[in-house]
């Protein structure tokens, strides 16, 4: 499996699942109690929200947190084949 960006994935399946829900970005937005450019920036992956927005996103998606990641790892997203560089500390 080719190497993936979290930010980009972590987008990607975030707007998929929002369209099924049949909600528009703002409305979601709304739903998650974030801002609708910062959802944008989100499922554009140029943003990595934090665990407590990962989880107001889960909330806003009607899924447990787990079936975020559980999702992503089916999509061959791992530690292992990520490509976001780890953060300076």
């Amino acid at each position: 499996m080719p190497e993936r960006s979290l930010n980009g994935e972590f987008g990607k399946l975030v707007r998929e699942w929002r369209t099924q829900l049949g909600l528009s970005q703002e409305a979601f937005a709304y739903r998650c109690g974030v801002h609708r450019t910062y959802m944008t920036h989100i499922e554009q992956g140029t943003k990595m929200p934090s665990l407590g927005i990962v989880a107001q996103i889960a909330r806003g998606l009607e899924v447990e947190l787990s079936a975020l990641f559980q999702a992503l790892e089916e999509r061959g997203v791992t530690v292992a084949s990520i490509t976001d560089p780890p953060r300076p500390r």
